[in-house]
């Protein structure tokens, strides 16, 4: 076989054969492309990324000797795995340090309430989490409404500063109405900047709009490498980031955010992150089941033009990041099914989730049997769940109960 030789590929050298089974005839390709680490003399074996990762597990988990054994012979056998993000930065000098310790978690959920919601996805989807994001009235009615009209401009060309001046933390300076916001050359830069930008939005120390310069000269080119996380650099999409994000800011201008544009901002993040080669796409945004506007929100995403030429909505493009699930605080009715199947037939969207079963699945420990279970799921859909806990489980701390009740988060898986 011929080998294409350029600073990105993988020679036959480094690619070395492993013991997949024939039935799993992509595996060599899905391993070398997502689990096994560069190293300098060439990409990790299957053997290595089972030491490495086990060796992880060992020293987080405590683990004794039985365990390791079993745990080695049954990875090594391919009956049990360890997680998609474990396989990739467990046992790493990276995933000691304690700022990157939610880098080993697949599957992440948040309620978005406030600015830093939109921040830590950005963050957790640049360590390659899975991410997801409640976006009911009960949490985004709880954001600031946009005050401030943003003006942004990108100065500064990517690669510009030279490797050894270039900042590692975003830089934010304020002169009168106007910020200059020099971008970090870091996961942690990205993130500072992407909610800076939303925070001046809302930000009560302006009363006009607001001239945002947003300096990426400190970002490094695509093309080198990522030494601590792994993998290439390839910022081809965070030019756009800003002023995208500026747009849909500025349609929100004297209101607060709907479900469908908190959704926006959260798949442009995540949107140029995938650009940049750092994660495949894992997401999944979760809406109250009356919101129509979420609901439709893919309806006619692929549109034809006079001369039959299929196009996506460039307005709406980023929300195929993501899938959209309406959540359900009574039990679907049959007829509500029947019009979630037609519309995912449709758009490829409109699933539904009964939230009283995924609370009950994810408080078994309170519902020993069916009848148990059933007695709830009726309390539920009759808004009575809070006190149906709280009365068979009376010295259950406030805290515990509201976080019972919000377990139907759902967890995209990151890969």
């Amino acid at each position: 076989m011929v080998s294409i030789h350029n600073s990105n590929s993988i020679t036959e050298t480094e690619r070395k054969p492993e013991t997949f089974p024939e039935t799993a005839p992509c595996a060599n390709s899905v391993f070398f492309r997502t689990y096994s680490r560069r190293k300098k003399e060439g990409r990790e074996t299957w053997e290595e990324v089972c030491e490495r990762t086990i060796a992880g597990l060992e020293k987080l988990g405590n683990l004794n000797s039985d365990e390791v054994a079993l745990l080695t012979q049954m990875q090594k056998q391919l009956k049990t795995l360890s997680s998609g993000r474990w396989l990739w930065v467990g046992g790493t000098d990276w995933m000691e340090r304690p700022e990157n310790y939610s880098g080993g978690y697949n599957c992440t959920s948040t309620n978005i309430t406030d600015w830093r919601s939109f921040g830590l996805l950005m963050n957790l989807a640049m360590m390659g989490c899975g991410t997801g994001a409640v976006l009911e009235p009960q949490y985004i009615n709880q954001l600031p409404p946009i005050r401030n009209r943003l003006e942004v401009s990108i100065i500064g060309e990517i690669g510009e500063t030279h490797p050894s001046q270039r900042r590692e933390h975003t830089q934010v300076i304020v002169e009168g109405n106007r910020v200059i916001i020099n971008v970090g050359d870091s996961r942690e830069g990205w993130v500072h900047s992407y909610q800076t930008l939303i925070e001046l939005s809302s930000d009560l120390r302006f009363n006009s709009p607001i001239e945002v310069l947003v300096n990426l000269a400190d970002i490094r080119p695509a093309g080198e490498r990522l030494n601590g996380f792994g993998g290439i650099a390839n910022p081809i999409k965070l030019t756009e980031l800003y002023q995208r994000i500026d747009s849909i800011l500025n349609k929100a201008h004297g209101r607060q955010l709907n479900s469908v544009e908190c959704s926006l901002l959260i798949d442009e993040a995540a949107s140029t992150i995938v650009a940049g080669n750092v994660r495949r796409s894992a997401g999944i945004r979760q809406g109250a089941s009356f919101d129509e506007l979420f609901a439709n929100a893919k309806m006619n995403l692929w549109q034809q033009d006079e001369a039959g030429n299929w196009r996506i909505d460039p307005s709406r493009d980023a929300l195929r990041m993501a899938n959209h699930s309406r959540v359900f605080h009574h039990k679907p009715t049959l007829t509500e099914c029947i019009d979630a199947v037609r519309q995912q037939y449709y758009s490829g969207e409109g699933a539904i989730q009964w939230a009283g079963e995924a609370v009950a699945r994810a408080s078994c420990d309170l519902m020993p049997d069916k009848e148990t279970k059933l007695e709830f799921l009726k309390a539920y859909n009759q808004g009575h769940a809070l006190q149906w806990i709280s009365a068979r489980h009376p010295s259950m701390s406030q805290q515990e109960l509201k976080h019972r009740l919000q377990r139907y988060g759902l967890n995209p898986c990151g890969k």
